[in-house]
């Protein structure tokens, strides 16, 4: 028999104003709750969850706690057999569950739709590839599914100072992040410094030395407001887009790259896109990983790939 269970992240920033909605969702269907105070208890509750055997985890919070919760579900094998999950929106950032999870009014309203399907077995079941983070070959993988890195770090600490402070929509983050930066850079001077630059492992072994302005990669199959910066061919599932130091004809480019849709003229100026299932790179600034910001030993090569994939319930 099917049991759910329900974490919520009451440190998460829209989990404030609606837990005990989702409370009171939760006990009509009985569904086993937990609240935690941060991501720090989200091993207990996973024990917890895997004793009374639940196999359909619903997690409130945003990208954050989406990709603590599945990095610890299969780093620790806490479960014989990997739940399926069930995203809410409810944090400061929502791509994850934009993507694949719940949508509706509120939260509490799609998590009661969501249960009533459930009850009636007429959940839809999607399966997203993990992109795996190792800081170094000695570290176990963060799991999650979009980075960014470059000015694409500016534009989150930009978005969270000037936008997510004004109320507006969390699952337009990174979509407006994206924006908002080809905007300022288009009606800004270009700065002489690249925002980032990289070694890129090659097959053969070699270091690649790179200097980009942006670098972004997701495995999700769309974001928000129907931008989606990736184009490129290739067999794997990680999908890349680059962009090179200085920028040229940004202008002219902006447009095409939200869209994914590139002029034949655009990767000759440095806007690549392509697909793999692995990067091995040295990075010298900051990261964002599904909302969280990392940071790499740019000493180390960080290896990047597509080996596991996780299920969510709609």
């Amino acid at each position: 028999m099917t049991r759910v269970g329900m974490i919520i992240n009451s440190r998460a920033a829209r989990n404030r104003s609606i837990a005990d909605d989702l409370l009171s969702v939760a006990s009509r269907f009985s569904v086993l709750p937990h609240v935690i105070d941060g991501i720090d208890r989200l091993p207990q509750a996973l024990e917890d969850m895997a004793r009374r055997s639940i196999d359909t985890m619903i997690l409130s919070g945003g990208d954050g706690t989406m990709q603590a919760a599945i990095t610890e579900t299969i780093n620790q094998g806490h479960f014989s057999t990997a739940p399926n999950y069930v995203a809410l929106p409810g944090g400061a950032t929502n791509v994850i569950a934009s993507d694949c999870g719940l949508r509706g009014a509120s939260p509490a309203t799609a998590l009661d739709q969501f249960l009533w399907r459930w009850s009636r077995g007429e959940t839809r079941r999607l399966s997203r590839p993990l992109i795996g983070v190792q800081l170094s070959e000695h570290q176990m993988p963060i799991y999650g599914f979009f980075l960014g890195a470059g000015d694409f770090h500016s534009a989150v600490k930009f978005t969270r100072q000037k936008i997510h402070t004004t109320g507006a929509t969390r699952s337009l983050a990174v979509a407006m992040s994206i924006a908002g930066f080809l905007s300022r850079r288009i009606a800004g001077p270009a700065p002489e410094r690249p925002a980032l630059s990289l070694d890129i492992r090659e097959e053969d072994g070699t270091l690649s030395r790179q200097d980009l302005s942006l670098m972004i990669m997701t495995t999700l199959s769309r974001l928000s407001l129907g931008i989606y910066p990736f184009w490129g061919d290739g067999e794997g599932e990680l999908s890349v887009t680059t962009m090179s130091h200085p920028q040229k004809r940004l202008w002219l480019a902006a447009l095409p790259i939200l869209l994914g849709r590139p002029a034949g003229w655009m990767e000759r100026a440095g806007y690549v896109s392509w697909r793999t299932n692995e990067l091995r790179l040295r990075l010298d600034a900051p990261f964002v990983f599904d909302g969280e910001i990392l940071f790499p030993n740019a000493h180390e090569d960080m290896i990047i790939s597509v080996s596991k994939r996780a299920a969510f319930l709609t």
